[in-house]
């Protein structure tokens, strides 16, 4: 008879966190995290909650449940050791993240798993989630030489850090292109505060390789570039944003190459980023700079009440 307990990770916990990360590190090989880094994730968002499981007292999986920028979603992530699974463990997660969802007055549980896992696509499958949109992830190995690029006529590109006065019209920028991204609803736009750490100034970004490109000092595009911790020679570009007004001028290609050389000057190895499957033009730019893609994120979701059912059966 085995014994499974779930443990909710409290905000202080550093033992908790690191072995939460240790067990989401050796199974989700592709996207690695510190524990430094995740205590820093869930002091962003209120609603951002992690689970350990033990199985007859051994550590066996982690899961989260945070409510998603997409409304009406909570997004749960669940890892369970190999050596620990078919004992119930995932389920019993997956019930605990359910419970979550309804007190963030979620309709819509939303989750993910990798182009190529039978296994995670079985386990959702009989849960009921469905398949709502693909998430392409791509990467580029750096030589170490790459050059600056010539920025577009009439454009000047420049770290954020060293324009201030870009800032206001960054985030602008931000709140412009978020809801374009071809996503099930609308993605919730952060407010200032959160988009700065996230995305422009915190601890997280590369100082050096976030730009903003300008016009006559206007702000007509904007690219971040996110550390990897885990990984200290992998970097992950974040949102790259152009103007509707200045569209198909290059802007988005200078801002990337300019961080690619930056990167390379800079000892990275590899970049990385995702794109939704219906965004072909940013997915063109990164193709013409000879990104390659790797396995998708299958994002799936389903009713809460379906998957309370077929947790119940």
């Amino acid at each position: 008879m085995t014994e499974i307990e779930i443990r909710e990770l409290p905000l202080d916990d550093r033992a908790g966190h690191e072995a939460y990360a240790a067990v989401w590190n050796s199974v989700m090989l592709r996207e690695p995290i510190t524990a430094a880094e995740l205590s820093r994730n869930r002091a962003r968002k209120a609603d951002d909650v992690r689970f350990v499981a033990r199985l007859d007292w051994q550590i066996a999986g982690c899961a989260s449940a945070v409510r998603s920028d997409l409304a009406g979603r909570t997004y749960t992530a669940l890892a369970v050791l190999p050596e620990h699974r078919r004992h119930g463990v995932g389920r019993a997660l997956l019930a605990r993240a359910l419970e979550t969802a309804r007190r963030h007055g979620s309709s819509l549980l939303a989750t993910a798993f990798e182009e190529g896992d039978r296994e995670g696509e079985a386990f959702a499958a009989a849960l009921g989630f469905e398949e709502v949109f693909r998430e392409v992830e791509i990467s580029r190995r750096l030589r170490g030489d790459e050059a600056d690029p010539e920025s577009p006529a009439g454009i000047e590109i420049a770290p954020l850090a060293e324009r201030a006065d870009a800032i206001a019209g960054a985030y602008e920028l931000a709140c412009l292109a978020l809801p374009e991204l071809p996503l099930p609803t609308p993605i919730e736009v952060p407010d200032l505060e959160r988009w700065l750490d996230e995305e422009a100034t915190g601890p997280g970004v590369l100082a050096g390789g976030t730009l903003v490109a300008l016009e006559d000092g206007r702000v007509v595009g904007f690219a971040s570039l996110l550390r990897r911790e885990a990984d200290p020679r992998l970097a992950e570009h974040g949102l790259t944003a152009v103007a509707p007004s200045h569209r198909r001028r290059g802007i988005a290609t200078a801002l990337k190459r300019r961080q690619i050389a930056w990167a390379a000057r800079n000892g990275y190895r590899e970049l990385m980023t995702f794109t939704q499957e219906g965004n072909a033009g940013m997915q063109a730019v990164n193709m013409r700079l000879g990104y390659v893609p790797r396995p998708a994120w299958i994002r799936i979701e389903a009713p809460l009440d379906r998957v309370a059912e077929r947790l119940r059966g």
